[in-house]
């Protein structure tokens, strides 16, 4: 009975500390595979938010414009935790801007992001003829764009280093500060049976399952819960109306004794 009690807190803590986290992901962002070359590895990827606030949208301050580029806007509210951030500050924050998590399809979709729509696109939008998003735009700031966050009286301040044009304005006036991916891997396997959470890492159109590659050979990482014996995860992103839901199922083992929890969650695809 203390046997079982130990893995029921274990498995309870784990998938409380993964939900804690998706809730505060960035919209659209959440994205689950499992490795096609060790169906025991299944890995869940989100971009994590430190701090989400309203931008302006018109007015005399600076407001964010959607028909140029801009390098200064204000945000409506002041900054209660981005400025504070360590791990914000040290990756270079990035702001995110309407991502609809558009993908262009193919085997793996989740690994085939749409230019200027997904937060995962290493590109932006390209050039067409009448085509939407606007060429060149954009739904985070650049790797390379450095990001200065300010606060004034009664408002905040965002100056980028070059000049960035979003793709498409949220209907909310939402924006996210954001520091780096989070990616938590379960893996069943013989040897390993563990949850790990990897952080600190750059944006990689596609997902890696493999600790043991790039990205997240050179990210942070913390070991989770151990005793994996099985995985399940499953998630399904939803639509503008309804919330999105990733349900989770581990089973631990330990000493002849094997617990199984379930835990469902939802996600706030609303941008």
């Amino acid at each position: 009975m203390t046997r079982r009690a130990e893995l029921v807190d274990s498995a309870d803590l784990a998938l409380g500390r993964i939900a804690r986290d998706i809730q505060a992901a960035v919209p659209n962002s959440l994205r689950v595979k499992t490795d096609t070359s060790n169906p025991n590895r299944v890995a869940i990827e989100f971009l994590n938010v430190v701090e989400g606030m309203r931008y302006r949208a018109a007015g005399t301050n600076p407001y964010l414009s959607f028909t140029q580029t801009n390098t200064q806007f204000n945000t409506i509210g002041l900054f209660q935790f981005a400025l504070s951030n360590s791990t914000c500050t040290a990756n270079n924050c990035r702001v995110v801007v309407y991502n609809t998590g558009a993908n262009l399809g193919g085997a793996i979709p989740a690994d085939n992001p749409s230019p200027g729509q997904n937060v995962y696109s290493l590109a932006t939008a390209p050039t067409c003829t009448n085509c939407v998003p606007t060429p060149g735009s954009v739904t985070i700031t650049p790797v390379g764009t450095t990001v200065t966050l300010a606060n004034g009286s009664t408002e905040g301040s965002i100056t980028l280093s070059t000049g960035v044009q979003f793709a498409f304005p949220s209907p909310r006036q939402r924006l996210q500060i954001v520091d780096t991916p989070v990616t938590y891997i379960c893996d069943s396997s013989s040897g390993v049976q563990q949850i790990t959470r990897y952080w600190n890492y750059t944006i990689s159109a596609i997902q890696q399952t493999n600790p043991a590659s790039s990205p997240l050979s050179t990210a942070s990482s913390a070991t989770l819960v151990t005793d994996i014996s099985s995985c399940s995860v499953t998630y399904s992103p939803g639509t503008s109306e309804q919330d999105g839901i990733i349900s989770m199922v581990i089973t631990l083992s330990k000493g002849g004794e094997s617990i199984t929890l379930m835990r469902q969650v939802e996600v706030d695809n609303s941008p």
